[in-house]
């Protein structure tokens, strides 16, 4: 009996440290080296267990996961939500309950294939990858913390994103377990780790010569340059009145002064909801903004509530406006998705407890127009906070004109925590996915400008106020994602099933 006992909780310390090493994959850590081995402790825990045993171990590995990655949604619940931390503890271990079924579902796959070495081996990197897919799009969606993430700082292994999205390298880094798991597991070495290696050489060798192409395409594109401004605006001052004319005024000697800058930039940038007050609709505020801009003699892109109808009644918008030197108004961008518990609440009845985090009135309704807002000669996406985790959004900016993308967004609700960096990382990917320059504004940081392969250009660091004056190439490069999406996704569900198929059908004869 007490064999048995050490059996399962060395089962479970290995599943608890395939949980950590997948999270140590990503900032702040950020060791990317270790998330091609961080499924292999699990594999080991799996061998000669049953079904419902499996989808327990997975269910520890992804417990353990993602509540150390997005253990800051405690803090941001029961700081800004006025939430008790108790409660706050509860709703973030629902989330993370409801997230844990993935790779518990993905741990019931590596069961069912485990008489199929050959199937294991290369039917579990798609299964990891339909469990990812599925994820982005079920209930709300919530695409956050995708394994292929990790790889970020490896800048020629991802430029594959351009045909793949994310999901190409998550599928290598999840072959590489299955390989590297199947060695040490039957203590010998396979053939399958040269398949692996052939894949990782021929995604190194894509990079390097998808990487040449497009900085020389971007020697050649347009300049234009763009001032990015980082007010670093305290969230729990951000909706006092108090501090309106303060927040102002610091946005006001940060804009002037990177105006002044030679060479001068053609466009400002301001984070979202930047203004705290409506624009248009409050008139004096909107009058002294517009004087801001005339001011600077730059046009600006800002972010700011404002208010629009939505069948016959008033409802607010997270909006993004672009406004000439002259104060007139050139288009505007309302966010599409928004962000559960900061802009409104799903499941109202079961959450009743739960407080909206956005301290202004009533639920914020979503955007509909997926249009770019044009700028001279140029077609700016624009992508609202976590909206630039979404590919999907940025797809179809690109899909309309759009030859930038910029992200503007207020990461002052995570704190110094690694939610920051996490979301700063999420939306490299999309210049690479898209082969646009992104250009990310943050209030309190991380700014930042990515180029179309994903190099970074400039970066200001979190909780500092400041600008950056960074020069951006305009793109417009068709890219096989761009055109169909998520098509190797969709290869990864198929592979999936005809595993499965494949598997019962043994079974039966």
């Amino acid at each position: 009996m007490a064999e048995v006992r050490l059996t399962k909780l060395k089962d479970v310390l290995l599943c608890c440290l395939s949980g950590g090493m997948l999270t140590a994959g990503f900032p702040l850590l950020q060791l990317p080296g270790i998330t091609w081995l961080a499924l292999v402790p699990m594999f080991f825990a799996l061998r000669g267990k049953n079904r419902n045993q499996a989808f327990y171990l997975g269910y520890i590995v992804g417990l353990v996961h993602y509540l150390t990655t997005l253990y800051w949604i405690r803090n941001v619940i029961h700081q800004y939500g006025n939430l008790p931390l108790v409660l706050a503890y509860l709703v973030l271990v629902l989330l993370c309950g409801y997230l844990a079924l993935y790779p518990a579902c993905f741990a019931l796959l590596a069961n069912h294939l485990e008489n199929h070495p050959r199937l294991w081996v290369w039917v579990l990197p798609a299964g990891w990858v339909c469990l990812e897919w599925i994820r982005a799009y079920a209930v709300t969606g919530f695409p956050w913390a995708n394994l292929g993430y990790t790889q970020s700082p490896f800048l020629h292994l991802i430029q594959v994103a351009d045909i793949t999205g994310v999901f190409g390298v998550s599928w290598l880094l999840v072959l590489a377990n299955t390989c590297i798991g199947r060695c040490l597991i039957e203590r010998r070495l396979h053939w399958n780790l040269l398949v692996f290696a052939a894949c990782g050489a021929l995604f190194v060798f894509y990079g390097s010569q998808r990487l040449q192409t497009i900085e020389q395409m971007q020697e050649r594109a347009d300049l234009w340059r763009v001032g990015v401004i980082q007010g670093n605006i305290d969230q729990a001052q951000k909706w006092d009145p108090a501090y309106q004319q303060e927040t102002l005024k610091r946005y006001h000697e940060l804009s002037l002064t990177a105006a002044d800058s030679l060479p001068t930039p053609d466009l400002l940038v301001w984070p979202e909801t930047a203004t705290p007050f409506f624009y248009g609709f409050d008139r004096g505020l909107t009058q002294e903004l517009q004087e801001i801009i005339r001011e600077c003699g730059v046009p600006l892109l800002f972010g700011s509530p404002g208010v629009g109808m939505v069948a016959g009644k008033p409802r607010l918008f997270n909006k993004a406006y672009l406004v000439d030197i002259n104060g007139d108004l050139l288009g505007d961008y309302a966010k599409q998705h928004l962000v559960p518990f900061g802009e409104y609440v799903p499941l109202q009845k079961l959450l009743f407890f739960v407080h909206r985090l956005v301290e202004a009135a009533g639920d914020f309704a979503a955007g509909e127009n997926q249009q770019p807002l044009v700028f001279k000669h140029h077609r700016l996406g624009v992508l609202i906070c976590y909206e630039a985790i979404f590919p999907d959004l940025a797809r179809s900016a690109v899909k309309n004109g759009a030859t930038a993308l910029f992200n503007l967004t207020n990461d002052a609700w995570f704190g110094n925590t690694s939610a920051p960096y996490q979301h700063l990382e999420m939306a490299r990917w999309r210049a690479i996915e898209f082969r646009v320059p992104l250009v990310r504004c943050a209030n309190t940081g991380i700014s930042a400008t990515f180029e179309a392969s994903g190099r970074q250009k400039g970066l200001l660091p979190l909780n500092e106020a400041g600008f950056l004056i960074s020069e951006v190439h305009p793109l417009q490069v068709q890219t096989f994602y761009a055109a169909w999406g998520d098509v190797f996704a969709w290869l990864c569900v198929l592979v999936t099933v005809v595993g499965l198929g494949l598997t019962i059908h043994r079974r039966e004869r």
